[in-house]
């Protein structure tokens, strides 16, 4: 089961090369993704006299090329897998012509209001022709690893960890990073992400994959040391670490490519 919803690109939704900005995608696959859940009468609505709402846990998306500014462009969501604690929903996305620019695949948990912790899928009931079980097209979402400090050489315990190849930018959380939940919204993450970048590296190259996995809540006053690690030219991997809690609460992986 399918669920569409076609978007007009502004100008204001647009990035300096005159395309489809990628927080703006982002931040309409979410909400289409609440859209088909509230259709399903599995949304937040359905939810809220239990204190639970939906959150991403990880987000990838692969894209070959973006729509551009003053055009139109489609989502179309499904739902390709769904259990007791993890759903996992997917989307393409076509220009106004039906042609498939890229996909995206989403993670999502329900979250307890009070605790914070997963509450669980149990006490949703999805009709099973509702589960599309159509697998999306890109590939699977690595594993994350963890990003040492600029000029620390990793020790026996950390062998797997990679080292930040840049020094680290410092960024506290401010009152229009946080969203209903009270914890820094997803799109805010993607903006301070690209925000890493220089208008060059946009205007000669973009975003290709970018992949999230939300590794604990980031909240207001939070202060986080953004760790990169540059594979090479094209391809980095972030991570978000708290200064306080001295805790990882974003991995993130970026691959761009020439226009």
């Amino acid at each position: 089961m399918e669920y569409s919803q076609s978007f007009f690109i502004s100008a204001n939704e647009s990035n300096p090369e005159g395309e489809l900005a990628v927080n703006i995608l982002v931040s309409n696959i979410i909400e289409i993704a609440t859209a088909h859940a509230n259709s399903l009468g599995i949304g937040n609505p359905s939810m809220e006299h239990l204190g639970a709402g939906w959150v991403l846990s990880r987000l990838t998306i692969d894209m070959t090329s973006y729509p551009k500014c003053n055009t139109q462009y489609t989502l179309t969501t499904w739902v390709e897998a769904f259990n007791r604690h993890f759903s996992t929903r997917c989307f393409s996305v076509k220009d106004e012509s039906g042609k498939i620019l890229g996909y995206a695949r989403s993670v999502w948990m329900v979250l307890d209001l009070k605790t914070h912790e997963n509450f669980g899928l149990s006490h949703l009931s999805l009709p099973e022709e509702a589960i599309s079980g159509d697998v999306c097209p890109i590939e699977p979402q690595a594993k994350h690893v963890e990003i040492l400090p600029y000029g620390t050489a990793p020790s026996d315990s950390s062998a797997k960890a990679i080292t930040a190849t840049v020094p680290e930018n410092l960024y506290s959380f401010k009152y229009n990073d946080i969203d209903f939940y009270r914890h820094v919204n997803t799109v805010r993450y993607v903006t301070l992400l690209l925000n890493q970048y220089s208008l060059g590296d946009f205007d000669s190259h973009y975003v290709k994959r970018l992949e999230l996995s939300f590794l604990h809540e980031g909240s207001f006053g939070d202060t986080v040391e953004i760790r990169r690690h540059d594979y090479n030219a094209g391809n980095a991997a972030f991570s978000l670490v708290s200064c306080e809690k001295r805790l990882p609460i974003l991995f993130a992986r970026m691959s761009l490519a020439e226009r």
